[in-house]
């Protein structure tokens, strides 16, 4: 069993959502469109967990996420959060209160990390362009961070967990 913490970004779902369940296995298994926190996380988190979650989330003001761009990296076409700081300063505070579980099981440096919003991850190149055309026809994409959740991989898929709202803020 495997944990992440996410950003869900429903927004996103009518210009990504038919993309995501065609190219990206996550979507295929229960996942909503996001902009992952840290993955993987505690193999089974118990309701101290939770709860340190929640108070941690409870100190972090909501935010805007404007998705301006698009990316990619061999396989990958994402999103670029025009935010990426804002997130990435989430991913480091967590990071520091959970050492032990660097994002994508320390693959990449911290500061290498790149927050973003996959559309699709598959060796289909014809996918990859087709899914960078028609999301370029919906940028900017304006979202906001309200809450973050936890999910939980079990054997039938992904599974929300917990939700974690963040401190209301008045958003432009």
């Amino acid at each position: 069993m495997e944990s992440a913490i996410i950003l869900a970004v429903p927004e996103a779902e009518p210009l990504v959502g038919a993309l995501r369940k065609e190219g990206d296995a996550s979507a295929a298994h229960g996942v909503p469109a996001h902009v992952t926190l840290l993955y993987p996380f505690v193999e089974d988190p118990d309701e101290g967990i939770v709860e340190e979650l929640r108070f941690f989330f409870a100190g972090v003001d909501a935010f805007p996420l404007t998705f301006t761009g698009i990316g990619h990296w061999p396989e990958v076409v994402y999103l670029a959060v025009q935010e990426a700081p804002e997130v990435h300063g989430l991913i480091e505070s967590l990071v520091r209160r959970w050492p032990g579980y660097p994002p994508y099981g320390g693959a990449f440096a911290l500061e290498d990390v790149v927050p973003h919003l996959t559309v699709v991850d598959t060796p289909d190149a014809q996918l990859r362009d087709r899914a960078a055309a028609h999301i370029a026809t919906g940028l900017p994409l304006h979202a906001a961070a309200h809450e973050a959740s936890l999910w939980m991989h079990r054997e039938d898929g992904w599974v929300l967990h917990a939700t974690f709202p963040l401190a209301p803020h008045e958003l432009d």
